[in-house]
């Protein structure tokens, strides 16, 4: 069986034996099979993951803490229950004075999930709020930390 867009030889480069070249290309091509027949993880659309990272924002600020835990991963469920989040907010404001704007938006990938960082300034402080995203758009991690500790780069064109 010869395939042409295969082009293999040995070490001395002398062409390899076509039992050796069959058992390679079938090899190449069981590979590239797996690799572009593997389902590739979703991700939400870069404007839908920024409008759920504002809504968890929006239910921080009402106190809807049970529509911020509904959005969790398994995980984020087992490790950071509902009576967890309902102090968070008031211990920010608290900390940092009034919430006053949200001044960048960042979306992008982090340790292989999709990532959306907030930029929000607070009378006395500005902080991120960083929420990252499983393969199926639920909450696998959130945080707030300060500015400097922001992990994603300006998006082009970013949405203020």
């Amino acid at each position: 069986m010869e395939y042409p867009w295969i082009e293999l030889r040995g070490r001395d480069d002398r062409e390899l034996s076509d039992g050796a070249m069959n058992k390679i290309a079938f090899a190449t091509i069981v590979a590239l099979d797996v690799i572009l027949c593997s389902p590739v993880f979703a991700q939400l659309a870069r404007d839908a993951a920024i409008a759920k990272a504002e809504a968890i924002l929006r239910n921080f600020q009402d106190g809807n803490t049970a529509d911020i835990a509904k959005e969790f991963d398994a995980r984020m469920t087992q490790e950071l229950p509902e009576a967890k989040l309902k102090p968070v907010w008031q211990a920010l404001v608290a900390k940092f004075g009034a919430f006053k704007s949200i001044d960048e938006r960042r979306e992008g990938q982090m340790e292989g999930r999709q990532a959306v960082e907030l930029f929000l300034s607070f009378e006395k402080e500005k902080i991120i709020q960083r929420a990252v995203f499983d393969s199926e758009g639920k909450v696998a991690g959130l945080v707030f930390r300060p500015t400097a500790l922001a992990v994603l780069p300006p998006n082009k064109g970013e949405i203020k």
